[in-house]
Formats: structure tokens, sequence, C-alpha cells
């Protein structure tokens, strides 16, 4: 994967603590960024409500709707995952 460029600026304690965890671990400290950002989009998009990707968000007001299912509590997984009973 291409990697873009991106300036940043680091405070003296960060900068100094970043440099000498580069030194201990053998990586750069551009790479120690990388991952910590990729952790910081990560643990977003966890924490992030209203996600597509959560089926169970998905039941939110599904009793105010007359055409819904009435037999949601006994099959679930059905409506939740396609799961057949």
């Amino acid at each position: 994967m291409p990697l873009k460029r991106k300036q940043i600026y680091l405070d003296t304690v960060s900068d100094n603590t970043l440099k000498k965890l580069a030194q201990e671990t053998g990586l750069s400290a551009a790479e120690h960024i990388r991952r910590a950002v990729k952790n910081y989009v990560d643990q977003c998009n966890r924490i992030r409500v209203g996600s597509a990707s959560d089926p169970l968000l998905d039941l939110i007001g599904i009793c105010d709707d007359t055409n819904a299912p009435h037999d949601g509590a006994l099959h679930h997984d059905r409506y939740l995952y396609g799961r057949r009973p």
C-alpha cells in the first residue's frame, strides 16, 4: 500500500519518548506513528454509534412498526443474522 506524506508537530516530551521507543524497538518513529493512528481509528470505529455494520441496531424501534415480525423474541437470530431456527 502506498504511503502518503503527512507533517505533524509533537511536543518535546512526546518527541523524545517516540525517539527512545524507536531506538528500543528498532522500528522507525514513522512506523510507531502509523500504528498509533491505525489503533486510534480502529477504536473510533468500534465506538461509533449507529454503525450500519451492527445488525442489532436495526432492531431499535421495530416494535413501533405494525408490519414488524411478531415473533422477534423467539426468532431473533433469523431477523438479525438471517439464520433459520
